[in-house]
């Protein structure tokens, strides 16, 4: 850990024991964890909704009106989301989960790279840009199946095999309603949550911004890494404000000398 300040090993070191100490911890991630893997940030400064305004590309109502519009949009933004590669902090977190300490991690992301790190048990509040529902008689589509029916019939939007209704992916677009089951659930592992690990994630989007508040009102603890400020900064346990790609692999080693140490009886912050 010598590439981080002193003041920063502390906080990786407090945010160590208070995951390693926990008996229900949590994740909670946002685009800062998958900016890290060449995704492009969809709100923030230079996102994409700069570029494709939302209420013309990226709402629920604008794909009801013109899905063709929204379709040319996704194909030249998709791309980076489909080549896009888990980076050090989507496997810091399933090694946590692997550890039996994190017990699960709600996201925000829609490209799946917890999955492809490890993660098992995720929570997508936001969808996923891998499945893709008919927007008529409800039909499941999967990635390569669309590509393929694209390539082959060149029609947007991709229509639907049954019912010739089109296709949507099953992420969630400004106006409409977030996935019932994924939200009772983030509201539920929240509230039962001891600590909640809140990495590359502004909490300005509600309602998921709502959900540390869920924690902090059953007593539990937040470790925020992010490397802008947050609203909860104040009533976090721990404010890390770095890249999540490094932070995490740190609090991932420093628990793992946390524990050889304690299983030899010395103080590894000491001996560092």
């Amino acid at each position: 850990m010598k590439i981080v300040k002193l003041a920063e090993r502390k906080k990786i070191h407090k945010a160590a024991e208070l995951l390693l100490n926990s008996t229900d911890a949590i994740a909670l991630t946002g685009a800062g964890v998958s900016t890290e893997s060449g995704i492009p940030d969809f709100r923030g400064e230079g996102g994409i909704w700069e570029k494709y305004k939302p209420e013309i590309y990226g709402s629920f109502k604008a794909f009801l009106k013109n899905p063709k519009r929204f379709w040319k949009m996704a194909e030249r933004v998709a791309p980076k989301l489909f080549s896009a590669d888990p980076n050090p902090g989507h496997i810091a977190l399933a090694e946590l989960e692997d550890m039996d300490i994190v017990k699960a991690v709600i996201t925000q992301n829609i490209d799946e790279l917890h999955q492809k790190a490890g993660s098992v048990i995720v929570y997508e509040v936001h969808g996923n840009i891998n499945r893709f529902t008919c927007f008529g008689c409800r039909a499941s589509y999967t990635k390569d199946q669309v590509m393929r029916k694209l390539k082959k019939e060149k029609h947007y939007p991709p229509q639907c095999d049954v019912c010739s209704a089109p296709l949507k992916p099953s992420v969630v677009l400004f106006g409409e309603a977030l996935p019932t089951f994924e939200i009772y659930q983030s509201q539920a592992l929240a509230g039962n949550a001891d600590v909640m690990l809140i990495a590359g994630s502004s909490l300005s989007v509600d309602p998921i911004a709502d959900l540390p508040l869920y924690t902090l009102g059953n007593g539990g603890k937040l470790i925020i890494v992010n490397d802008r400020p947050t609203h909860l900064d104040e009533r976090a346990e721990v404010v890390i404000r770095h890249k999540t790609g490094m932070v995490l692999p740190l609090i991932v080693e420093e628990i793992k000398k946390i524990q050889v140490s304690a299983e030899s009886g010395e103080s590894q912050i000491e001996k560092d």
